[in-house]
């Protein structure tokens, strides 16, 4: 098989395809039992679940790209490298718990500013400390992961997510209807869920990491998990700019998830039950990604940046193979899908529900193009490790473009529609600037280990 080839590209990728879908119907599966449990759950569902995903995200992609370090020196053929690289994965870990917990009060905070229903912002704290307090297992994982996607070993961390996955599903409407002993928790109850799902997601990589053979003795553990400052440093100076765009880029969706909070209830379940969907079909594509960043460390690592470059360019065609299939099948089934999420005792009807959905499953079939270019070419681009640019470029366009669109647009009046467009122009943005720093190559010059 080709280094870089489009065959590689799916080997490597279609295992985490499979891993980041089962995360998102997960996500899916949660949203749709909170609609049926209530319809303040499902409006407190999305907001608090993107707070709590952007108090983990930042952390965790820090922590994550220790498996960027992996699959360079896994491209370098040294697996001994590999097992101290995750090793400093962990203590970055470590590090990011104190952080987690910290970030509790910050969002009870934002929750009661964001001038939401008293109602609403009482269930947006309960979900949010049970997702916090889950989400502390993530990095541990994400370093441990890290270790096995670096090197192509793709398929565990698959099966592990979907373990988890699987699990979370099935304690969903225990949890939140109650059964048996177990009371009814309501959205707590599917925030407790996934948090169990995600520390048995630990648990079996934990398992399958003490029984590699680089690290199935006492003595090579102690070698692997050893401090070392100067490796933790400089996986942190890659790191920070990656979690930084990636905190940046869930901050201001974040905002934009807030804004759309204060207009009226049709317009702001609309645009959450959209966004659901949303995240259904962009999550596999973030395997997609990862397989970018795989790929072209691996390349590099190897001292091919032509190679690494080809697999760049065969994710990226693979990505919007995919889209254009998601694309294909919502425009067939697009109102059983819309129906799915209709909530119990909505203030609004179903006809004009239905009307502002397909509108706004429009748009985000219209973005999808240039958003395959923003995850997979930023992927690729971190892969090698210009982790910097991605950050500034991606920032800039949201900070100085998106955000004072949005915030002029919503002070004007204008419909949720409107303020999606502007989440259009700032994706196109982003994604033409990440094509042009890509095939212009001064990536090709940075070396990571």
């Amino acid at each position: 098989m080709k280094k870089g080839s489009f065959a590689e590209c799916i080997s490597v990728a279609w295992p985490l395809v499979l891993a980041m879908a089962g995360n998102a119907l997960m996500m899916f599966a949660d949203r749709l039992f909170l609609a049926r449990y209530s319809a303040v759950s499902i409006q407190a569902a999305l907001p608090a679940g993107l707070m709590a995903f952007m108090a983990i995200a930042f952390l965790q992609n820090v922590v994550a790209y220790s498996g960027t370090f992996v699959a360079q020196y896994a491209g370098a053929g040294s697996r001994a490298a590999c097992a101290r690289a995750m090793g400093q994965g962990v203590w970055l870990s470590v590090l990011c718990v104190p952080v987690l917990l910290a970030t509790i009060p910050l969002g009870n905070w934002f929750f009661a500013w964001a001038g939401h229903a008293p109602e609403v912002v009482a269930e947006e704290r309960a979900y949010y400390l049970t997702l916090v307090m889950g989400n502390l297992a993530l990095p541990f994982a994400s370093a441990l992961a890290g270790f096995f996607t670096g090197q192509g070993f793709t398929r565990l961390v698959m099966t592990a997510n979907l373990i988890g996955n699987g699990v979370n599903v099935l304690l969903d409407p225990v949890f939140i209807w109650g059964w048996g002993p177990i009371p009814e928790m309501g959205i707590a109850g599917a925030g407790i869920a996934t948090a169990l799902s995600q520390y048995l997601l630990l648990g079996i990589l934990a398992v399958a990491i003490f029984r590699e053979r680089h690290l199935s003795t006492p003595r090579r553990r102690r070698v692997a998990f050893a401090w070392k400052q100067e490796a933790v440093l400089r996986i942190a100076r890659f790191g920070l700019p990656s979690g930084g765009h990636v905190l940046l880029d869930v901050s201001t969706f974040t905002v934009f998830v807030f804004v759309t909070g204060r207009m009226d209830a049709l317009s702001f379940s609309a645009s959450n039950i959209a966004f659901s969907i949303n995240h259904l079909i962009f999550a596999p594509l973030m395997g997609v990604g990862m397989a970018g960043t795989i790929l072209t460390g691996q390349r590099m690592g190897n001292e091919d940046p032509d190679g690494a470059a080809r697999a760049g360019r065969n994710c990226l065609l693979l990505g919007w193979g995919y889209i254009l299939l998601c694309a294909g099948v919502l425009a067939c089934f697009h109102e059983p899908v819309l129906r799915l999420f209709f909530p119990n005792e909505a203030p609004f009807s179903y006809a004009a529900y239905l009307a502002l959905g397909r509108k706004l499953m429009t748009i985000f079939l219209a973005w999808a193009f240039f958003d395959t270019m923003n995850i997979v070419l930023g992927g690729a681009l971190k892969g090698a490790g210009d982790t910097r640019f991605v950050m500034c470029w991606v920032a800039g366009s949201a900070l100085f473009l998106w955000m004072p669109a949005l915030f002029g647009f919503y002070a004007a009046g204008f419909s949720i529609v409107t303020l999606w467009l502007t989440m259009l122009g700032y994706v196109i943005l982003a994604g033409c600037g990440l094509s042009f720093r890509f095939l212009r190559g001064k990536w090709k010059a940075i070396r990571l280990i």
